[in-house]
């Protein structure tokens, strides 16, 4: 699909008071992600991480007004290793500002998710950049922990203060 086929700018801010998809779709493009448009209320796109792309799913139920941020993590737990992967996400939210982290049951992938109420307002472009950067800057931050868990041999008690420790020696 080419650029001028997606609405402009203007088609954007009119219609995303009722549906903020739109939004996120035209801020995908211009960071020239990977993306599909599932229908009208759903986005799926692909998220550069240096632990390889993620699958980030965004639904927009407008019964509620709630729109869904869903970040798939690029790992599979194996079956014996979902408690400690359980315990070590435990531990990741009690560090996390925004969002959860989570498992998806069905494929053992973990998820982080982000929900923001829109009822009676509108999608801002700067909240937009501050849920993906949220996004971001979880994954990247705690991906490791959880593979060090999974295929490392660590606790998670381990697994998070390495990883609490390679975010500091980042700043």
């Amino acid at each position: 699909m080419s650029r001028s086929d997606h609405q402009t700018t203007d088609d954007i801010s009119s219609t995303s008071a009722d549906n903020p998809v739109g939004l996120i779709e035209e801020y995908v493009i211009n960071q020239d992600w990977n993306s599909e448009r599932s229908n009208e209320h759903e986005l799926w796109a692909e998220l550069p991480s240096q632990w390889g792309n993620q699958r980030l799913w965004v639904v927009y139920h407008e019964e509620t007004g709630f729109l869904q941020f869903n970040c798939y993590l690029n790992l599979k737990i194996p079956a014996r290793q979902l408690p400690s992967a359980a315990q070590t996400i435990t531990l990741m939210n009690e560090r996390v500002w925004l969002g959860h982290f989570e498992i998806w049951s069905e494929e053992h992938v973990p998820v982080f998710r982000i929900v923001l109420p829109l009822r009676n307002t509108t999608l801002h472009e700067a909240q937009l950049e501050d849920v993906i950067s949220a996004i971001q800057e979880e994954t990247e931050r705690f991906f490791p922990a959880i593979q060090w868990v999974v295929w490392g041999g660590k606790t998670p008690e381990e697994a998070i203060a390495a990883a609490i420790v390679e975010t500091e020696g980042e700043a």
